[in-house]
C-alpha cells in the first residue's frame, strides 16, 4: 500500500494544478473578449503599474490606486495585470484602465501597443524581471510601504532607475545597507500620497472604548524576513486585550498569513475564534477581524500593536502611539536606528502583560515627542496635499527625463556581427523588443506546433514543470542535503556563479569554464545551480564544485557559508536575478560574444560589466536611459584567451576585496 501513495499524491497533485491551469487560461480567454481588458484603442499609456502578482497581494497595489487616479487626471495611466483573477478584481475596485496581458509571459502589447514612458512598480516579485528588460521605459520602484525591513534596502533597488522613497530616512537606510548605490542620484522624496487621499472609516462607534488596532505582518518566505508575531505573540495579546471591557480590538491579519506555516494559520484562526466568544459575550465591544483595504484604520483607531512592517510607517503619519512586537525569530535583521529604536519592543514572553505595556506608552509624554519628530524624519512636509503633490511633481520629473534622453538610434542588432552600425541608425519608430528574448525557451517547447493556441502552450509549460518538481524531487533533496552541508562546513569562496536557469540558458557560462578553472587555483570558484538538469549538464562539463539550491531560504544560506566578495552571471534568468538581491557581495555580468538580447535595463542590478571585446566602448551607456556612472564597465581586451578572462575574474575579487575591508558599508545588523 505504502508503495502506492507517492504516484497517487503525485497524480492527484498534477491534477489539481493542471485543473487550476484550465481555468486560468478558460478566464483569460473570456476576459481577452472585452474591451475593458485590453489596451486602449486610442495609443499608449504615460504610466503604468506592473502588477504580475495574484489577488492574495493586491494589498500592494490597492494603497496606490488614490494617488494613480489622481494622476490620470492629467495622464494617461493604467495597470498591468498577468493573473485573469487579479485583472477582474482590480477592475471592480478602481476607475484606473486595467490591462490583461494574453500570457503570462507574453508582454508584446506593452512593447507594441501600450509603449508606456513610465512603469512603477509597488514590490520586488522576480515576475517583475521580463518587463524591466524594456528600453524605452523608465523604471520607478514605488514600493507599498515603508519601514526598516531589510527589503527596504535590498540590493533589487539599483534594477531601477529610480526609487521614490518617503523621506530622509529611507535615503540614510539606503545609504547604510546598499553599497555602489547613488542614493542622491537615484531617489526622489514624496512622502506618503495615500495619506492625502479621503478615506472615510466605514465603522464609527460612539462610546469611549480605546480601540487598538493589531496589525501584524506575515510569516515571510524567507529565515531573514520573519517578522511576522501571529504565531509568537498574537494569540496571548489578543486574549488579554479582549478581556479589558475599555478597550476595542481590530485584528487586521495580514493577507498572506499562513501561506507557509502551519503554526500561522493555527494561530490566525484562534485569535478569530477569541474575538468572536468575546462579541458573544459582550456584544457592544464590537471587536473587528478587518479584512477591508487599508486606510480607514488611521482614522479609527487610537493605538497600534504591530511588527517591523510597513503598516508601522503608515501609522507614523498619524502621530498616534505605537507599539511593535520584537521577532522571535534570532536570525531576523532588527532595525538599530530610526524609529524602531525609540518604540518600546514587545517580547513573546511580554505578550500577556500587553495591556500594561499599552497604558505606558499612552501616558509617557517623552516618547510621544520622539515619535512626532520621528514622523517629520521618515516622511518630511506631511502638511495636507503635500505628499501627494510631491508624487506628481515627480512622476513629471521622470517623463520629462524619458522624452529627453531616449537614445537616438533604432533597430540595435541583436547580434554582434552588426554591432557597429548601431551608432549611425537614428530614431525612426520604437525601440527593439527585448523583455523576454534574452530567455531562452525550453527544449520541449520549441516542438510544440506553431498553429497551438497560447492556452495549450501555457498548459504543456505547467505540465512539464509539475512533472519536473514532482518526479524527480527525492534526488533534488539529497544533492541540496549535500549541497548545504558543502558551503557549511567546507571553505569559502571568493567567486561564486550564480547559475539558476535551464542547461539551454548555459551557453555563455559554459564557454567561460576554462577561464573560471584557471581563477580557481589561487580564488576558490562555486556554481551555485537551481535544478537537477543544470547540474546534471555542468557536472559532465567541469571538476569545479557545483551546489544546488532549490529555494531563496537554500541559497540565501548557501551565500551566508561561503561568503563570496564576487557573485558572476551569465545569463537573465529569473532566478537569476533573485540571486542578485544579495547585499554581501559584488555583482558581475558577463555579456554574451554571440548576440545582444543581455544588453537591457537589467544590467542596472549589477555592479560591474564584462562587455564583450566586439562591443564599442560607451555602446552600454548610449543604449540604456540615464545608466549609472557607478556601475564598471570592463573589457576582455589583449585576446580573448581563458587567462585575459581569468585575470580580469582575479581582478575583479581584489577590487571587492579591497572595497570590502575599506567600507562602513553594513549588510544589516541582527540581534
Amino acid at each position: 500500500m505504502s508503495t502506492l501513495l507517492t504516484p497517487l499524491r503525485t497524480g492527484r497533485f498534477l491534477s489539481q494544478k493542471l485543473n487550476e491551469a484550465v481555468h486560468i487560461a478558460a478566464l483569460r480567454m473570456k476576459l481577452r473578449q472585452k474591451s475593458a481588458f485590453l489596451p486602449p484603442d486610442d495609443g499608449h499609456l504615460d504610466v503604468l503599474l506592473n502588477f504580475p502578482d495574484s489577488t492574495i497581494n493586491l494589498y500592494q497595489v490597492r494603497q496606490w490606486y488614490g494617488p494613480l487616479e489622481h494622476l490620470a487626471q492629467k495622464l494617461r495611466v493604467g495597470i498591468l495585470c498577468y493573473h485573469p483573477e487579479t485583472a477582474q478584481q482590480i477592475s471592480e475596485e478602481t476607475s484606473l484602465k486595467i490591462i490583461l496581458t494574453p500570457g503570462y509571459s507574453d508582454l508584446s502589447e506593452v512593447e507594441d501597443v501600450l509603449q508606456p514612458k513610465v512603469i512603477l512598480y509597488p514590490n520586488q516579485n522576480y515576475a517583475n524581471y521580463r518587463i524591466l528588460g524594456l528600453e524605452s521605459s523608465e523604471h520607478v520602484f514605488i514600493c507599498h510601504g515603508e519601514s526598516d525591513k531589510i527589503y527596504m534596502a535590498s540590493n533589487w533597488v539599483k534594477v531601477f532607475n529610480y526609487f521614490f522613497v518617503a523621506g530622509q530616512a529611507s535615503r540614510d537606510r539606503l545609504t547604510r545597507h546598499v553599497r555602489n548605490y547613488d542614493v542622491e542620484d537615484r531617489t526622489i522624496m514624496i512622502g506618503r500620497p495615500q495619506i492625502d487621499i479621503p478615506q472615510p472609516p466605514p465603522f464609527k462607534w460612539d462610546d469611549e472604548r480605546t480601540t487598538i488596532i493589531y496589525a501584524p505582518t506575515w510569516e515571510g518566505g524567507r529565515l531573514t524576513m520573519r517578522y511576522g508575531s501571529v504565531a509568537s505573540h498574537g494569540v496571548a495579546m489578543v486574549q488579554a486585550l479582549v478581556s479589558e471591557k475599555n478597550l476595542r480590538v481590530i485584528y487586521r491579519p495580514h493577507p498572506r498569513t499562513g501561506i507557509y506555516s502551519d503554526d500561522f494559520l493555527s494561530a490566525d484562526a484562534e485569535i478569530r475564534r477569541i474575538i468572536a466568544a468575546a462579541n458573544e459575550t459582550d456584544e457592544s465591544a464590537s471587536h473587528l477581524v478587518d479584512e477591508t483595504p487599508f486606510g480607514w484604520q488611521l482614522t479609527a483607531a487610537d493605538f497600534m500593536i504591530t511588527d517591523i512592517s510597513a503598516v508601522a510607517y503608515d501609522w507614523l503619519t498619524t502621530g498616534k502611539p505605537l507599539l511593535v512586537t520584537e521577532p522571535a525569530e534570532r536570525e531576523v535583521p532588527t532595525p538599530h536606528e530610526g524609529i524602531m529604536t525609540i518604540l518600546p519592543r514587545v517580547t513573546a514572553s511580554a505578550s500577556p502583560s500587553i495591556v500594561s505595556i499599552v497604558d505606558s506608552v499612552l501616558h509617557d509624554e517623552v516618547l510621544m515627542k520622539k515619535f512626532s519628530e520621528g514622523a517629520d524624519y521618515y516622511y518630511g512636509d506631511r502638511r495636507p496635499g503635500a505628499s501627494l503633490q510631491r508624487f506628481t511633481n515627480a512622476i513629471d520629473y521622470v517623463l520629462d527625463e524619458r522624452d529627453r534622453n531616449l537614445p537616438t538610434w533604432d533597430c540595435r542588432p541583436r547580434s554582434l556581427s552588426n554591432a557597429s552600425l548601431s551608432r549611425s541608425r537614428h530614431l525612426t519608430g520604437s525601440l527593439p523588443k527585448t523583455s523576454a528574448t534574452s530567455v531562452k525557451p525550453a527544449a520541449a517547447l520549441k516542438q510544440v506546433n506553431a498553429k497551438t493556441t497560447p492556452a495549450v502552450k501555457s498548459l504543456s509549460r505547467v505540465a512539464r514543470r509539475l512533472l519536473t518538481t514532482t518526479i524527480l524531487t527525492s534526488h533534488t533533496q539529497s544533492l541540496v542535503a549535500r549541497s548545504v552541508n558543502v558551503a557549511e562546513y567546507h571553505q569559502q569562496s571568493p567567486i561564486v556563479v550564480t547559475a539558476m536557469g535551464n542547461p539551454e540558458d548555459m551557453g555563455p557560462l559554459v564557454d567561460w569554464l576554462p577561464a573560471l578553472e584557471l581563477a580557481n587555483r589561487s580564488e576558490r570558484v562555486t556554481i551555485i545551480v537551481g535544478n537537477l538538469h543544470a547540474h546534471r549538464f555542468l557536472r559532465s562539463r567541469t571538476r569545479l564544485r557545483i551546489l544546488v539550491g532549490n529555494n531563496a531560504t537554500v541559497t540565501e544560506s548557501y551565500y551566508s557559508g561561503l561568503a563570496p566578495l564576487l557573485d558572476v552571471h551569465f545569463d537573465q534568468a529569473k532566478l537569476n536575478l533573485r540571486e542578485a538581491g544579495h547585499n554581501a557581495m559584488r555583482h558581475m555580468y558577463v555579456g554574451s560574444s554571440d548576440e545582444l538580447g543581455w544588453l537591457n535595463n537589467r544590467l542596472r542590478l549589477f555592479d560591474s560589466i564584462i562587455q564583450p571585446p566586439q562591443i564599442p566602448d560607451g555602446m552600454i551607456r548610449e543604449a540604456l536611459i540615464h545608466f549609472p556612472e557607478t556601475i564598471d564597465i570592463v573589457s576582455v581586451r589583449g585576446g580573448d584567451t581563458a587567462a585575459e578572462r581569468a585575470r580580469v575574474l582575479r581582478d575583479a575579487v581584489e577590487y571587492s576585496r579591497k572595497l570590502s575591508q575599506a567600507s562602513t558599508w553594513e549588510v544589516g545588523q541582527s540581534r
